[in-house]
């Protein structure tokens, strides 16, 4: 429905499409900020549920008075045929089925070798040399790089790029800005992935890792060939560069799958929500391997999209490709096997216009699909063939009894544990402080207020005009939650941000599609310039929600609630490089204070572990020579007054930090010939 901007109804029309924007924008800025003049509480919870009601039902008449169009791609169908090549032969199907079998077999013992990833690789290139159809013969392609050989000369970048490419390097800047100071610790999970990489530095090559209760490979393979390339040492800024690199590949990923389902504005916009989400940051700088779900979701996503829509071999072939690797990344990843049988049961169905003309061959397709993400799992699958207990024990624990006896109403704790997964998005998030503000939703308070549109928005259109592709977006959100929501053993740690991020490519659809909506409906009514400065308006008040909160709110909580040890360890690294030596410094245990392996990871000695249980334990060291140090935490006067009887000649000095109450005791006791403690770096 068209209203000229000029007269009143336009005008009106308008209003309505910014003013549940506005409204969910404001209720969701009450409900993370809680501001001192609506009432902290209740009584800020309650006007932001009723100001979320109000922009819903605003929201509501906007979608019955504008048609603002948004094209959706579920339905196309490209019919292209690949060109014809003869079936494989019955000996290259043997082939492959004997080489995955010696994959197996030579996978024992948990260790990859010169022989068992020979075999294994040979599998995967003889499978793609059986089935995978070329698009091109050699003549075409031969054609087309005669073609691209002018392409410099004749380059016109588009709007759409020159957007997206703006949008990618506002995500690297994002994404590595500051990566060295935040986040600013280690915790003890750090210091347990630090360990695997340096065995595998130190010619360990294991194909699960079982330290930790167990952990798939890729991370540690990828930060170890990034330490050995770039001749650096092995520190948590090395596992922060890593798990960034794959945080920002999640934005292209999310602007295809986007583009697969939507177009190219809702895309763009996807991509721009992914790029600049705290919570897609947060999770992607911490340096341990979160981000690898959704950096492999989305592009599984899309292929198997793109292969049921099209029918095409080699989508399906991408497809499995994807989720063979993904196995290897981040175990919440294993929630893409039923979510991909579930896509191959809904797609075709709600589809209408996908006439599976060869059921035979979409059937091979489908399993070829699975057989190749299944050879490419292979070395994992003989692992979990051998220890299933190892392998499946992290999730066993917050699905079954196996740790914590299940709460008695399973049903009930499901349902709300679902619930709970739904509302952190706009009100409560997780209470874990190393990825997030605890309590924070995950969305700032712009994107928030449109991923609640984006969903009215989708459901609308769903219900209202049969539109499947809606309905499937907010079913993919629903089962990339399954990780987080079926912690029903531990039902405290759900919602968290880093078992759903696998949701993260598809989450952010709904905001983008609520802006698209919204914009395309004012630009009916307003000036396009106005739109614009509208949009940069309300894009810029989310980058600098975003912004501050994770370089502001979550740093400064983070210092608060995590460990010094990099500062402990560049006194320790001080001290060996001056007076002392790295054996001459020792620890003394207190709980709930320092993990001693991060102190010496930052002190540049991987595995030191000088550590004394109490102080009487220092009674041995007197015959020790040369200056000695010992590390204190400030709330133990009872070791510190013990280390004082023991070595009366000892100095005692504070370790003033940089973050608010995690001061440190240094006591100095010097050699023969010393007299004074060297100064240390704060």
């Amino acid at each position: 429905m068209f209203h000229s901007s000029r007269s009143p109804l336009g005008f009106f029309s308008a209003l309505v499409i910014v003013a549940p924007i506005f409204l969910a924008a404001v209720a969701q800025y009450i409900r993370v900020y809680q501001p001192i003049w609506i009432g902290r509480g209740e009584p800020a919870d309650r006007a932001a549920a009723i100001l979320f009601g109000g922009a819903l039902a605003l929201w509501l008449v906007a979608l019955v008075m504008n048609r603002a169009q948004i094209d959706t791609r579920l339905n196309e169908s490209d019919s292209t045929p690949t060109p014809a090549r003869p079936a494989p032969t019955r000996g290259v199907i043997v082939s492959v089925i004997a080489l995955a079998f010696f994959t197996f077999v030579l996978s024992g013992d948990n260790t990859f070798t010169q022989e068992n990833i020979l075999v294994w690789v040979l599998t995967i290139v003889v499978f793609f040399y059986a089935f995978w159809e070329p698009e091109k013969s050699w003549s075409e392609w031969r054609a087309w790089l005669g073609q691209a050989r002018g392409f410099a000369e004749g380059i016109r970048l588009s709007p759409r790029v020159l957007v997206f490419g703006a949008i990618l390097l506002l995500g690297a800047f994002l994404m590595f800005y500051n990566l060295d100071a935040i986040p600013a610790e280690m915790t003890s999970d750090h210091a347990e992935k630090i360990f695997d990489v340096n065995d595998v530095l130190q010619g360990a090559r294991p194909i699960f890792f079982g330290r930790n209760t167990g952990r798939e490979p890729l991370q540690f393979y990828l930060v170890a060939a990034f330490v050995e390339l770039t001749k650096r040492s092995l520190d948590f800024y090395a596992l922060k560069w890593i798990t960034a690199l794959l945080g920002w590949l999640v934005i292209p990923g999310a602007y295809l799958l986007a583009r697969e389902l939507f177009d190219d504005e809702v895309a763009l916009w996807t991509a721009a929500f992914v790029a600049i989400s705290q919570w897609h940051i947060a999770i992607s700088r911490m340096g341990l391997r979160y981000p690898l779900a959704p950096v492999f979701i989305a592009p599984m996503l899309y292929f198997l999209i793109r292969a049921l829509k099209h029918q095409r071999r080699n989508d399906f072939l991408l497809a499995g490709l994807m989720l063979g690797l993904g196995l290897h990344g981040y175990s919440t990843f294993r929630v893409a096997i039923p979510l991909a049988i579930f896509l191959i049961a809904f797609v075709p169905i709600i589809a209408r216009k996908i006439v599976l003309i060869d059921v035979k061959r979409f059937a091979i397709n489908i399993g070829l699909m699975f057989a190749l993400a299944l050879i490419i799992f292979m070395p994992l699958a003989r692992y979990s063939f051998d220890h299933p207990d190892l392998f499946w024990y992290r999730a066993l624990t917050r699905v079954s009894g196996a740790e914590r006896s299940l709460p008695s109403d399973l049903i009930g704790t499901l349902a709300e544990n679902f619930w709970n997964a739904g509302l952190m998005f706009n009100w409560e998030g997780e209470n874990a402080w190393p990825t997030s503000v605890p309590g924070d939703p995950a969305l700032d308070y712009i994107s928030g207020g449109l991923f609640l549109l984006g969903v009215a928005f989708a459901l609308y259109r769903a219900i209202r005009f049969r539109e499947w592709t809606y309905a499937l977006v907010l079913l993919l959100v629903a089962a990339l939650l399954l990780p987080s929501a079926l912690s029903i053993a531990f039902p405290n740690e759900n919602p968290s941000f880093v078992r759903a991020g696998g949701a993260i490519p598809v989450v952010f659809i709904l905001p983008a599609l609520a802006i698209t909506y919204a914009t395309r409906a004012l630009r009916q009514s307003l000036p396009r310039v106005l739109v614009l400065i509208v949009v940069i308006i309300f894009f810029g008040l989310a980058l600098r929600a975003n912004f501050l909160r994770y370089h502001r709110d979550y740093d400064l909580n983070y210092r608060r609630s995590s460990w010094n040890s990099s500062e402990v360890g560049a006194v320790m690294r001080a001290f060996a490089e001056s007076v002392g030596a790295m054996d001459n410094v020792w620890i003394v245990a207190y709980p709930h204070w320092l993990d001693t392996r991060n102190v010496g990871i930052n002190a540049g000695r991987i595995g030191w572990s000088n550590l004394v249980d109490k102080a009487d334990q220092a009674a041995a060291h007197a015959s020790i020579s040369g200056n000695k140090l010992y590390l204190l935490s400030p709330q133990d006067r009872v070791n510190l007054t013990r280390l004082q009887e023991i070595f009366p000649e000892g100095q005692v000095r504070v370790l003033q930090s940089q973050s608010p109450n995690k001061d440190a005791i240094l006591f100095f006791v010097p050699g023969a010939n010393e007299s004074l403690l060297p100064l240390v770096p704060k």
